[in-house]
């Protein structure tokens, strides 16, 4: 898709990318709230730098995918290698939005619970720091890799015996990287950031303020981020439309 055409506070139509157009009654969006605002449709709502302020994107991480030749018995389906200094490295994050030289790290091992998810004498691993998005400080390509290096030295460290020695494919994936896949707010993994202060901690609401036919699911509408979270969200939106609609 490449543009919504707005016509008196509707969506008319959408134009796609080889030009062609779909009409509907009710458009449902799965891209976040305000990339959708800002990317697709033709129009910016007047109060959308309000908006931006009130819901900035949650945090990002550096996700990499690892494929080693050797397997770690000391690890369970769901590992947490934490950082000496829990606060500092919130602190550094979330506050001052840089990259942890001492990050917590989020370690999945699916072998653990489904041996066919790698080779007999082969682990496969995600690893997930959580690092600030896109919105703030531009970290260019070399510094997500030398984060990278920190991240798997600190595993190494912590028990994870030559984990670089033994690795025989790597996918990684960036903020760059995630938020072109994905089309989220500077590639924010957990949609809108939940503050107190900001938003009292709601997401956006599903239906859209500003355009009277459009819908929205995913991380950034409630209940939230996360895979059980999301598919709630689509669930409760078409409940919400099929309510709505009963009713005209």
């Amino acid at each position: 898709m490449k543009t919504a055409i707005t016509n008196k506070g509707t969506i008319d139509h959408l134009i796609l990318d080889d030009g062609s157009k779909i009409e509907a009654d009710i458009y449902v969006s799965n891209m976040e709230v305000i990339p959708f605002y800002t990317k697709v449709l033709d129009t910016l709502p007047k109060n959308i730098n309000k908006m931006k302020k009130k819901f900035p994107p949650a945090s990002s991480g550096l996700v990499i995918h690892l494929g080693v030749n050797k397997t770690y018995p000391e690890l369970r389906h769901h590992n947490f290698f934490f950082s000496e200094d829990s606060d500092k490295n919130y602190e550094t994050v979330f506050d001052k939005k840089e990259l942890p030289k001492d990050p917590t790290i989020y370690l999945v091992n699916a072998n653990k619970t489904d041996p066919s998810q790698a080779p007999k004498g082969h682990e496969n691993l995600k690893i997930l720091p959580h690092i600030p998005p896109l919105n703030y400080l531009d970290y260019t390509k070399e510094d997500y890799m030398n984060f990278r290096e920190l991240v798997l030295k600190k595993l190494e460290n912590m028990g994870l015996t030559d984990l670089r020695k033994h690795i025989v494919t790597e996918y990684m994936l960036t903020p760059h990287d995630i938020e072109s896949m994905y089309l989220s707010d500077g590639g924010s993994i957990y949609g809108t950031l939940s503050d107190k202060k900001l938003n009292q901690g709601f997401k956006h609401p599903k239906e859209s303020a500003f355009i009277n036919n459009l819908y929205f699911v995913g991380g950034t509408v409630n209940p939230g981020g996360g895979m059980p979270m999301v598919t709630l969200s689509g669930q409760n939106a078409a409940k919400y439309i099929a309510e709505k609609d009963s009713k005209i």
